[in-house]
């Protein structure tokens, strides 16, 4: 089981990777080579998932990194995400998976999208993706799906979930299943996010459901939102005066929160939408059509979008504004892949920082959307609220041309607004001795002690969106759980424990239990990663050292020693090897087994196991 991890996230946007062997085209950013920095001791007697989450780092594939970082910044900071529940739950409106960027790729496809006339390609009335996620065409109820949500947004340092239950449907399964998974990870011990839920369509009814399903006990208070001591709720009010669209644009709405109701249990917040006619002071918006965003002063509250609807609200008219690489500066399109619209919405957070005015909630647009429906203009096909990757709005990974350079932006950014920047800390140097079992307590003393998720590695085996197809994937192997680094003159260790016992080496598996180390802080090698240790373990205790000629291909470097005792390997690497010295060892590296696309960085995400997730790293001896 995994040890209890007793702070939030951190890390940072502003540090660089230093080069642990002297030199390095970054050492100036990050104050020189490891072994001629000025190194203070460590007092801040961190528990193994502090340490884990500020030494996790990463480069996302633009090259744009984050660094380590030493602690929170002062002052309340917290970071929202907007977050879907609907995929999968709408099957009645959703006949076939329908891809928007895939059918504009064929003169076909269109046609057909822009048609009124309903096709197998694309269908009236009926929910298109705007593009693939990374993890398919899924459904919100997937067990799979959700724990990798979790892992990676309390690995973003995601303070809560907005749960979108605006349109009238509270979505009470896949809100429960969601809840429950955060529950089972707290209770490792994990600073996972919070929750609170957005109503707007029929809000007084829905709030109510919401309340009466999970608000009338304590089972899930440990993980609702609460930044004034009651969960968050938020909705519209009779006090609402036109900040929603709801008294805009349904004539004699009524259905309001029940406040009377309400209100000894739960604190109220105005939904607000960006065409509403005022700006709430009692509002935290899920999105701006202003620039910079306002500040809504109750809760010092500011939306951070990834786009934006244009002059006629469709994103599927592609004006300027829906397009991720929107510059609202120069009111030019940039690369969308880059994301300059997100970019500078954040900057209008750090620009307000800059000036003195306090921005105390961040609410981020958004996580999963993916879909929207297709319909009728007077002319042709059109879509309200995304269309195609490029104009969309959605943070998680993309099977396409974005890939993850949204969630590793996203993770910057935040880290920048919530953390400060990294220290270099004195080396902890010790001499470990595996040659039995009964010598693994000397790892209860070492301080570089990183956490990774148990319970990620699990089977998939689930619908798709429409309930017709089937995504299956069993890689899931060796758990990993924990990961302890230290060294001396001439040796790193690394120790790796998993849930149960290590699974046998098969005597052929080039992707069993492997170590990739970068050493140089640099993009060189695979994606970063200078060497690959156990891909070709021996028979004597010996185990392969590997160095990347270009991307993932390797010649031999040498032997490391290597030893399991049921769930925990140990590996010993010579210094020597890697280019380093007892007095400059400085790593990231990342611990994987039975990823089942090894050279592709996006299979870290989805396939086998990897600790930490993803295109991310751990630091050691920064």
């Amino acid at each position: 089981m995994k040890r209890k991890i007793a702070a939030a996230l951190a890390a940072v946007l502003c540090l660089s990777f230093c080069s642990c062997s002297g030199g390095g085209d970054q050492s100036s950013q990050s104050g020189g080579s490891s072994g001629t920095v000025d190194r203070v001791a460590d007092a801040r007697n961190l528990s193994a998932g502090e340490y884990t989450v500020l030494n996790t780092v990463g480069t996302d594939a633009l090259g744009r990194y984050f660094g380590e970082a030493a602690g929170k910044k002062s002052g309340t900071r917290y970071v929202g995400i907007w977050y879907s529940l609907w995929l999968g739950q709408h099957t009645y409106m959703q006949s076939a998976i329908y891809d928007n960027t895939k059918l504009l790729s064929t003169e076909e496809g269109t046609a057909a999208l822009n048609s009124t006339e309903d096709s197998d390609l694309s269908r009236m009335g009926e929910f298109h993706f705007c593009a693939e996620p990374l993890y398919g065409y899924y459904s919100m109820l997937d067990p799979w799906v959700v724990t990798r949500h979790v892992e990676l947004l309390t690995m973003a340092g995601i303070d809560y979930l907005c749960f979108d239950t605006t349109n009238g449907a509270a979505y009470i399964d896949v809100a429960k299943l969601v809840i429950e998974t955060l529950v089972r990870y707290q209770e490792q011990g994990f600073p996972v996010p919070k929750v609170m839920f957005y109503t707007n369509s029929l809000s007084g009814t829905t709030a109510n459901t919401i309340y009466s399903t999970f608000y009338q006990t304590e089972k899930y208070d440990s993980v609702w939102f609460m930044p004034n001591g009651k969960p968050l709720i938020a909705g519209v009010t009779e006090d609402n005066n036109k900040a929603s669209n709801m008294e805009i644009e349904v004539p004699g709405f009524s259905d309001y929160i029940d406040v009377e109701k309400l209100s000894p249990r739960m604190e109220i917040v105005e939904s607000q939408w960006p065409q509403g006619w005022i700006e709430h002071d009692n509002a935290i918006p899920w999105m701006s059509w202003k620039y910079p965003q306002s500040i809504h002063p109750n809760y010092k509250a500011i939306s951070v979008s990834v786009a934006q609807h244009g002059p006629t609200v469709n994103f599927s008219d592609c004006s300027p504004e829906s397009n991720r690489g929107y510059n609202y500066i120069t009111g030019e399109i940039e690369d969308y892949r880059a994301g300059r619209n997100f970019e500078n919405e954040w900057k209008s957070v750090f620009d307000y920082e800059a000036q003195g005015k306090a921005v105390e909630q961040v609410m981020l647009t958004g996580w999963n959307e993916w879909m929207a429906v297709k319909s009728w203009n007077g002319t042709k096909g059109t879509f309200c609220d995304v269309y195609t990757e490029e104009y969309g709005r959605d943070i998680e990974m993309s099977a396409g041309e974005t890939g993850d350079n949204f969630y590793l932006q996203m993770i910057r950014n935040v880290r920048n607004y919530k953390f400060t920047e990294g220290v270099h800390y004195r080396y902890q140097k010790m001499t470990i001795d595996s040659s039995s079992a009964d010598t693994l307590f000397q790892w209860e003393g070492v301080q570089a002690h990183y956490i990774d998720f148990s319970g990620d590695a699990i089977v998939r085996d689930f619908t798709d969106a429409v309930g017709k197809g089937r995504y299956y994937d069993d890689s899931a192997r060796n758990d990993i759980t924990d990961v302890k680094v230290v060294h001396n003159d001439k040796t790193i260790w690394f120790y790796i424990r998993t849930a149960e016992d290590i699974t046998p080496y098969d005597g052929t598996d080039r992707g069993w239990m492997n170590i990739l180390i970068d050493v140089d802080g640099k993009q060189t090698g695979f994606e970063g990663y200078d060497f690959a240790v156990n891909r070709a373990p021996g028979q004597n205790g010996k185990t392969s050292v590997e160095k990347s000629l270009s991307g993932y291909a390797w010649q031999n470097a040498g032997e490391a020693d290597y030893k399991v005792f049921g769930n925990v390997m140990v590996v010993g690497i010579p210094l020597s090897l890697l280019g380093l010295t007892g007095d400059s060892c400085n790593v990231r590296f990342k611990v994987c087994d039975n990823v089942q696309n090894p050279e592709n960085i996006m299979s870290y995400y989805i396939s086998g196991d990897s600790a930490p997730i993803g295109r991310l790293s751990y630091s050691y001896g920064y």
